[in-house]
């Protein structure tokens, strides 16, 4: 996708998400492509139905502070 390109520290968080949720893929190679295809999704569920982004992006912020 042009324009978003993961940073080291993203990859890195990312490696350490999945070495708790998902340790036999938790690699950088790995982390990057979800990174990318997670992005890729928001933008499309963007266009496709802002409400429910809107709606998906509210409940990750209650997860996140939660942790």
């Amino acid at each position: 996708m042009p324009g978003y390109i993961p940073t080291d520290d993203d990859i890195a968080k990312m490696v350490r998400d999945l070495e708790k949720n998902d340790p036999e893929n938790a690699n950088p190679i790995y982390a990057r492509q979800m990174l990318i295809r997670t992005k890729l999704m928001y933008r499309d569920l963007g266009r496709i139905d802002e409400e429910l982004l809107h709606k998906e992006m509210d409940e990750f912020n209650e997860q996140q502070a939660e942790v």
